[in-house]
C-alpha cells in the first residue's frame, strides 16, 4: 500500500449503493481510491446494497484487503418503493434503499463494528438506529446539484429535479445532525446543507494514472472527457458542441471537438458530426485528455468538485472553465486555469491557448504543481480516517 502503519485500527462497515469497481462515476472514484488506501491499515468490510457486480469486479475489491458483501437490491423493486414516494416525503434518492430487509441485513453486518462510513445521502435509510457511529461521505450536496438541474433541463426531468431538490435540503441537515460526521467535496456543498459537523474533504488525483504529458497534442483539439450519462456533463457537453465551438471554428476553422466518456446519452451522440467525434467507454482516459490542445469545461450544473478539472491539471492539458468550477479546486486564473462565463468568452480564451503554446505550458506546468500539492488520494483518505477515528473515540 505504501501508507505508514496506523496506530488504531478501527472496524468500519463502508456502506455504498455504486459498486466502487470499475471507478467509473465520481462517487465510485472517490469510494475505491479512500478504500485503497485505507484498507491495509484497517479492517473494512464493503456492504454494496444494489444490483449484484461481477466476479472479477468483487475480486478486485477483494485483492486490495477488504471484506465484501453484497445485498441485492433489483430496480425492479425499487421502483415500487419508488412509486410510494407521494406519501413518503423523504428524497427519491433514499426511497430506493427503504426497506426493512436491506436495513436489517445492514444492521446484522454492523454488529461489532467500530463505525459505519456511509457514502451518498440515498444510504441514509440503510443506517436509522443502527446503535453504531455513523460518518457519512455525502460527497456534495445534491440539494444544491438538483437545484441547478432545475434551472436548466428541459420537461418533466425540470419539474422532478425541482421536486427532489426540495427534498433533500431538509433531508441532508437532518442527516448531518445525528452524524458523527460528515464529509463533502467543496466549501461550497458544506455552505449548501448548512450544519457545523461537515468537513471539506476534496478529491485527489491518481498522479501515476494521469502522470503529466508534454507532449505532442493536436493543435486545434479541443476535449471534454467524463461521465456523459450525467446531467451536467451532458448539458456541458451540449453547450460546448452547439455553441463554443462554431464560435472558436470563425476564427480556427480547422478545430475539433472530442467527446470522451462512459454512458454517452442519445443527445451527447447526435452531437457527433465533421467537427465532434465521440469516444464511448474509453479505456484509460489519460491519454485522451492528454492528447488535446485544450480542455472546455463550460459547466452549468453540477456540484462538488470537477475531477475532470483535477485530471487535466494533472496530465497538463490546459483548462478553460467557469469561475465557480475553478473556485471548487481553488485555481487561479491566469495561474492555473483560465476562467470565462459566456460562449464568446470560452472561444477567445481556446483560441488564445490555441496559438499561444508558451502561456499553455506555464498554465500546465502550474497546475499540475497544484494538483501534486493539494490533491492526493492518500491525503483525502486520511482526512476520512480522522473522521473514523474521531465517531469512534
Amino acid at each position: 500500500m505504501g501508507d505508514a502503519p496506523y496506530p488504531w485500527v478501527v472496524r468500519v462497515l463502508f456502506l455504498v449503493t455504486r459498486f466502487p469497481h470499475p471507478p467509473r462515476r465520481g462517487d465510485q472514484v472517490r469510494a475505491f481510491h479512500h478504500l485503497r488506501h485505507l484498507a491495509g491499515r484497517h479492517e473494512i468490510t464493503l456492504c454494496h446494497v444494489g444490483a449484484s457486480p461481477s466476479a472479477a469486479d468483487i475480486t478486485a475489491l477483494e485483492s486490495l484487503g477488504l471484506g465484501v458483501e453484497v445485498i441485492p437490491n433489483g430496480s425492479a423493486i425499487s421502483a415500487v418503493r419508488l412509486g410510494r414516494g407521494v406519501a413518503d416525503r423523504r428524497p427519491f434518492q433514499s426511497l430506493r434503499v427503504a426497506s426493512r430487509r436491506l436495513s436489517a441485513r445492514v444492521r446484522a453486518l454492523a454488529r461489532g463494528m467500530d463505525v459505519v462510513h456511509a457514502q451518498l445521502v440515498r444510504t441514509g435509510p440503510l443506517v436509522d438506529g443502527l446503535g453504531v457511529p455513523v460518518v457519512f461521505d455525502l460527497v456534495d450536496a445534491l440539494s444544491m446539484n438538483l437545484d441547478r438541474r432545475s434551472a436548466h433541463d428541459r420537461g418533466p426531468s425540470r419539474w422532478a429535479a425541482a421536486v427532489e431538490a426540495r427534498r433533500l435540503g431538509p433531508y441532508e441537515r437532518a442527516l448531518a445532525a445525528r452524524a458523527a460526521g460528515v464529509a463533502v467535496s467543496t466549501a461550497d456543498d458544506a455552505a449548501a446543507i448548512g450544519h457545523s459537523t461537515i468537513e471539506v474533504v476534496p478529491n485527489g488525483v491518481d498522479l501515476d494514472g494521469f502522470g503529466h504529458r508534454p507532449g505532442p497534442r493536436a493543435n486545434s483539439l479541443v476535449v471534454f472527457a467524463g461521465n456523459l450519462g450525467y446531467f451536467p456533463n451532458v448539458d456541458a457537453a451540449i453547450t460546448l458542441a452547439r455553441l463554443i465551438m462554431p464560435a472558436i471554428r470563425t476564427r480556427v476553422p480547422e478545430a475539433r471537438l472530442l467527446l470522451a466518456g462512459a454512458r454517452p446519452t442519445r443527445a451527447v451522440r447526435r452531437l457527433v458530426g465533421p467537427m465532434v467525434e465521440l469516444l464511448d467507454e474509453p479505456d484509460d482516459l489519460a491519454p485522451v485528455i492528454a492528447s488535446a490542445a485544450v480542455t472546455v469545461i463550460a459547466m452549468r450544473a453540477g456540484s462538488g468538485i470537477q475531477n475532470k478539472v483535477l485530471e487535466a491539471m494533472a496530465v497538463g492539458t490546459p483548462v478553460v472553465t467557469t469561475a465557480r468550477v475553478a473556485a471548487a479546486v481553488g485555481a487561479r486564473h491566469g495561474e492555473h486555469v483560465l476562467i470565462a462565463e459566456g460562449v464568446d468568452e470560452f472561444a477567445a480564451a481556446t483560441v488564445d491557448l490555441f496559438g499561444d503554446r508558451d502561456r499553455a505550458g506555464t498554465l500546465a506546468i502550474a497546475a499540475r504543481r497544484m494538483v501534486e500539492e493539494h490533491y492526493r488520494w492518500e491525503t483525502s483518505a486520511a482526512a476520512i480516517e480522522r473522521l473514523w477515528t474521531r465517531a469512534v473515540g
